[in-house]
């Protein structure tokens, strides 16, 4: 007989299905995680099997979570900070360079630079507007979580969010959240600091994010969305 129940653990409400099967079986899927269980195992032995395959949870959604493909053409939409801004390309035929006038992310380019440059350049702006965000907003989120990051740094990461080197403080931000809600970045930053108390996803690092960032789960589900 089947039996079917949701679980919430730690960061993941779990779909749970109870069957005839002898091992526990974990898919990660764009609605959702689910787990299917011999009828017997109890809450407790499919939270543990959960929070054990975390980090692989996580690298999962954010496949999932990949952006929408962009051709860097004149009139595209780009996503910055919770907001839509326009790209607009001007030729010209010295450096490079890139100027934000309103909702208009003025590119300056030369009229043979393929999609390759375009995006380049749209990264490079990316990656300063991504470094100024996170530089203020660091300090607060260090005092609330009594912890301080020892150096931060932007990659344009494929299954991560952010990591935390829990030796030297180093946090690495995915440049990706510069196309999330600033909220987003808020979350991740607090995440990786608390790596600095825990440093895995225990249920004593969920307790942190709970007391230093009530409404992580609702952010966290925002960054699912695709962008």
């Amino acid at each position: 007989m089947t039996k079917k129940t949701s679980l919430n653990i730690g960061a993941y409400t779990v779909s749970v299905t109870r069957k005839h099967i002898k091992n526990l079986y974990l898919r990660v899927l764009p609605e959702g995680i689910h787990v299917n269980a011999p009828a017997r195992t109890t809450d407790a032995e499919i939270t543990r099997f959960v929070l054990s395959r975390a980090d692989w949870i996580a690298q999962q959604e954010s496949k999932h979570a990949r952006t929408v493909p962009r051709g860097y053409g004149d009139g595209e939409a780009l996503p910055y900070f919770g907001k839509g801004l326009t790209l607009r390309l001007f030729f010209c035929a010295g450096r490079t360079h890139i100027a934000l006038r309103g909702d208009a992310l003025e590119l300056y380019i030369r009229q043979d630079a393929g999609e390759d440059a375009r995006k380049k350049a749209v990264d490079a702006w990316y990656r300063a507007e991504l470094y100024a965000a996170a530089g203020a907003m660091l300090p607060a989120l260090e005092r609330t979580v009594g912890k301080r990051a020892g150096e931060l740094k932007v990659r344009d990461m494929k299954t991560r969010w952010g990591t935390c080197n829990t030796k030297t403080g180093l946090i690495t931000l995915n440049l990706r959240l510069v196309e999330k809600p600033a909220e987003c970045l808020r979350y991740v930053l607090t995440h990786e600091l608390c790596h600095l108390h825990e440093a895995g996803h225990g249920e004593r690092f969920w307790k942190r994010m709970d007391g230093y960032y009530p409404d992580w789960k609702r952010v966290r589900k925002l960054m699912k969305q695709r962008t």
